[in-house]
């Protein structure tokens, strides 16, 4: 069965994104960013949040975090409505910038965390603006890997911690993920079906959600991966939403 991610204190582990209107830019400067960041972290001690990932892109960001919901979402009201009117006045702008409200899943296990941890750190790279996380600064991968102090915001132990009790590290993950990909930089960082079922056995719905809903995976390729017809699998998702 797979092992449930331990946690630091009380709340669930969920992987945010919130997009800008229509997916415009939502950070044009470096002077944005460090906004950003500055309200995340005041966000997070007032709520009482663990930040435990991070990657800024231009029109969207990706968080890791640890809480119960409602203390995300009221740090999320909180980032994303200041942000706007600090965004708003700085480049003389008016209206919405953020568009649908964020999309958060959780992660059932430690392998979907360490998938996503690697997913995020590797944003970048899929979008081309570097060709190595690394390269990337308004992310937390340099902090997770020690190039850098982290930010007030972040916490960095418990991904440490994580990817130890799996003998591997946060850089070897995203390592094997280039050497995959290859050159096609669409696919890096996607975990594969294999990450994310571990071995067929004790599959929840969150397992399946997570695969499709954050990774992009069609029911077909999950159905055939687990070995069942697509229209069992549905059925199957269909009778734990309504229990």
């Amino acid at each position: 069965m797979p092992r449930r991610p331990r946690r630091d204190h009380h709340g669930t582990l969920h992987h945010i994104t919130a997009r800008g209107n229509n997916r415009r830019e939502i950070y044009s400067t470096d002077d944005d960013r460090e906004t950003f960041y500055g309200l995340l972290a005041s966000g997070c001690r007032t709520y009482d949040v663990r930040c435990h990932a991070d990657c800024l892109m231009g029109n969207h960001y990706h968080l890791v975090l640890e809480a119960p919901v409602a203390a995300v979402s009221k740090l999320l009201w909180f980032v994303n409505n200041r942000y706007a009117i600090a965004y708003n006045d700085r480049h003389g702008r008016v209206d919405h910038l953020f568009g649908r409200r964020f999309h958060s899943s959780t992660m059932p296990d430690d392998r979907a965390a360490m998938a996503v941890m690697a997913y995020v750190a590797l944003n970048p790279v899929r979008s081309r603006l570097s060709r190595h996380p690394a390269g990337w600064p308004a992310g937390s991968y340099r902090a997770h890997v020690r190039l850098e102090a982290p930010r007030p915001h972040l916490a960095t132990e418990w991904a440490r911690e994580l990817f130890a009790r799996h003998d591997t590290s946060l850089e070897e993950r995203v390592a094997r993920a280039l050497r995959e990909a290859g050159a096609s930089n669409d696919q890096a960082g996607r975990p594969t079906l294999d990450d994310l079922f571990p071995d067929g056995r004790a599959v929840t719905r969150e397992h399946v959600r997570h695969a499709g809903d954050v990774f992009g995976y069609a029911r077909t390729e999950i159905a055939a991966h687990l070995g069942a017809a697509e229209r069992t699998l549905s059925r199957w998702l269909a009778e734990r939403d309504a229990a």
